[in-house]
């Protein structure tokens, strides 16, 4: 009976990673892994994430040392059973790199995601897909305020494995237009679900974040047929907490990339995760035409508008959410367990300021597969 291997990769998180950098293993070499264990802490341009185990055995073989960068698809360890033989492991690595390039290409073509703009009435939209064809599953994702379809990185690839995502960039961000328009929940959510109608989701599980959590709630109370199940993650207001006006202000107000430092920080539970790269990213965007005048209008709704506590008002008519959240939480504070619906479950994650997605990303994706499953 033939032995099994299965090769640790350098995984893509996102449209625009083509290597990480090895910050640390959890495991040693000659240690027993569990699938979906802990394995290796990876540096990318956007923010650090921890590669899971790809299958239960041992650790026969690290290839790759902290500080090492590695181009996305090359192999950094081999996990094997303990009696495989170690010329066998050898003959698996030489194989392996020989084939290497076409892999890798390979790898990259399969997990990027398809790109496609669509005109609505509330101008065009950009919407990245894992597939253009309708499925009996779909994923609808949603950003928070300043980010764009990126901002689901390192979800994406577990989400896939059950259903077709569609990320969606709403008006002023990303790919979707910059033109002057209407700024309120409302405008976004009609963009939003006119964008996905058109690439044939007619009923889905809605993932918001921050801002982006705002607007799945809008939509789930315009059009509650449409939404198979709501998770929302950081939400802004609607549950207690107050919106961060230092960091609303801090992002609008910016003019170099080092101005961002301070209010990019706040997103995280450790600072040391907001890289030169990411600040580099957000100034490139606000510069675009029109980018910056949408972050205000946004960043005026969202503290002074009433349209969060309209909301807040119109829970209970939602039957059922999972709301993710963090207690250490400095843009939107912390989530008021009284305020929930009886009907909505709230889960807390340790160790994690306003992106738990991205920060903890293993815990987030385990919860969204089980909302998804359960649904």
């Amino acid at each position: 009976m033939a032995s099994v291997l299965v090769a640790v990769k350098m995984p893509k998180w996102g449209l625009s990673m083509e290597e990480g950098k090895i910050v640390q293993w959890c495991k040693s070499e000659g240690e027993q892994v569990q699938e979906g264990e802990d394995l290796v802490d990876i540096e990318t341009t956007k923010i650090t994430n921890t590669a899971e185990a790809p299958a239960t055995g041992i650790l026969r073989r690290v290839l790759s040392a902290p500080d090492d960068t590695m181009r996305v698809g090359a192999l950094l360890g081999v996990i094997a059973e303990a009696a495989t033989p170690d010329e066998e492991i050898e003959r698996f690595i030489e194989e392996f790199s020989s084939h290497f390039a076409t892999e890798a290409l390979s790898a990259v073509e399969e997990e990027s995601l398809i790109l496609r703009n669509v005109e609505t009435s509330r101008g065009r939209i950009q919407l990245g897909m894992t597939s253009v064809e309708p499925a009996p599953e779909t994923v609808v994702l949603i950003h928070g305020f300043s980010s764009d379809l990126n901002n689901w990185l390192f979800n994406i690839d577990a989400l896939k494995a059950v259903a077709r995502v569609v990320a969606v960039d709403l008006p002023g961000h990303g790919g979707s237009t910059k033109e002057p328009g209407d700024s309120s929940l409302e405008a976004l959510a009609q963009a939003t679900m006119e964008a996905i109608a058109q690439v044939g989701v007619e009923r889905a599980h809605f993932v918001g974040h921050s801002l982006g959590a705002a607007v799945a709630v809008q939509a789930a109370l315009e059009a509650p047929s449409s939404v198979q199940s709501l998770t929302l993650i950081a939400p802004p207001g609607i549950l207690g907490g107050k919106i961060s006006r230092a960091f609303l202000d801090g992002i609008v107000e910016a003019q170099r990339s080092r101005d961002l430092r301070s209010p990019l920080e706040m997103l995280v539970d450790d600072p040391t995760l907001i890289s030169k790269a990411m600040m580099e990213d957000v100034m490139k965007a606000k510069r675009l035409d029109g980018a910056e005048d949408w972050l205000r209008a946004l960043s005026d709704r969202m503290v002074y508008s009433a349209e969060l506590n309209d909301l807040r008002a119109r829970l209970s008519e939602i039957p059922r959410a999972l709301v993710i959240a963090s207690r250490n939480d400095q843009v939107v504070g912390q989530i008021d367990e009284a305020a929930l619906p009886k009907t909505w479950r709230l889960e807390w994650i340790a160790q994690a300021g306003h992106m738990p997605h991205l920060e903890k990303s293993s815990d987030v994706n385990r919860l969204l597969l089980a909302e998804i499953n359960n649904n």
